[in-house]
Parts: C-alpha cells; structure tokens; sequence
C-alpha cells in the first residue's frame, strides 16, 4: 500500500514538472520565434537545468511538438465556443463563417499556437506515442467542423470537406499573417474578408 501511494506521488511530481517545462515553452513562443529558444533558455523559464528537461523529454523536436499539443485543445475550445454562440443567434450569422473568423482571431492573437502549428507544418513528422494523441485530438476538430458545416446547411459534410474548409481557412492565415508591408490589425482585416469568401464558396460554390 505504501509502495503504491509512493509511486504515485512520483508520478504526480513528474507530471507537475513536465506541465511546468510545456508551461515555460508556451511563454517563451509568446516571446520570440521557436528557431531562437535554445534548452537553456526552457531550463531557465522554467527554473530547472538543462539536464533535467531531458529526464522528461527525449529532445528538443519532441518537447516543442508535445507543448503543441497541449496547446492545440485551445483552438478546440475556440471552435466549441464559436459554435454555441453562433447556434444561439438569428440568422444571417453564418457559423461557417463565423468559425473561420475565430480561428483566425485566435492563431493571430495568440503567437505560441501560430508558431508551433507553423513549426509542425515545417517538420513533417512525429514520434509515435505523440502521434496517436495528436490524431486523437485532430479527429475531434474535424468533428466539431462538421458539425458546423451541417449547422451552416452544408448537406452530408464529410471529413473530406471538412479538411478542404480548414484547409483554406489556414492557408489563407499562413499566406497572410505576417505579410510584409501589412500592419497585424489589416492582415486580420484582409484575413477576414477572405475567410468570408471562402464559406461563401463552400455554402454556395462559385457563381459565373
């Protein structure tokens, strides 16, 4: 029973380390660009040693890729918020569109998530204990994404579509974002207009 208790709280303390060292990436990425945060600069926002890091995370490709993760359950709840207060107004709010515009908000007001979705995209590939929890977590977006394609009165949404609106929707932001010459606030204008066309294409198709 002791022993048991024991290992518990060993766990415990592992996992509450860990959330601190994802915690300390998040924060640096708000900061400054991924290519710039080094092991040691981790270590020292999250008040441990380098060395230590490396106790719980294999390198430095798979640390920024889990605290991804943790972060990517963030644009989860974006769509699960949009969706609820779209579903509660009068029409013409379109939620197709209104979803885009919100994820759009998010990705640009929140620079972790932005880069480490960008970072992601730039390396291509992922450990196998990670994948599983990250296609899990994909699989429940595109979920959620259909559920507003059909609430939009998009008939018989499939993942297939799902995919192409998210698609769109994140490749007009990456195409954007950061444009240059473009101040932030008239990137999300223009982004905005933009996403609007899109879930106008997808409710309607393109007219002659």
């Amino acid at each position: 029973m002791a022993s048991t208790i024991l290992k518990q709280l060993r766990e415990d303390e592992r996992e509450a380390r860990k959330s601190l060292i994802l915690e300390a990436v998040l924060k640096l990425f708000e900061k400054k660009p991924f290519d710039e945060i080094g092991m040691r600069d981790i270590a020292a926002e999250a008040g441990v040693s380098p060395a230590a890091i490396y106790r719980y995370f294999p390198s430095q490709d798979e640390l920024f890729m889990e605290a991804f993760i943790k972060d990517l359950s963030s644009i989860k709840n974006v769509f699960q918020e949009t969706f609820k207060e779209a579903s509660q107004k009068s029409l013409p709010v379109d939620p197709l569109e209104e979803m885009g515009k919100a994820i759009v908000h998010h990705l640009i007001h929140n620079e972790a998530t932005f880069q480490m979705m960008s970072y992601l995209m730039i390396k291509g590939n992922m450990p196998s204990y990670l994948l599983a929890r990250f296609q899990a977590l994909q699989s429940a977006l595109i979920d959620k994404i259909i559920e507003v394609l059909t609430f939009a009165g998009i008939s018989d949404p499939d993942r297939t579509i799902s995919h192409a609106f998210i698609s769109s929707v994140m490749g007009v932001l990456m195409t954007f974002r950061n444009y240059p010459g473009k101040e932030i606030i008239n990137a999300e204008e223009h982004i905005h207009l933009l996403v609007s066309l899109i879930a106008k294409i997808f409710k309607k198709g393109l007219q002659p």
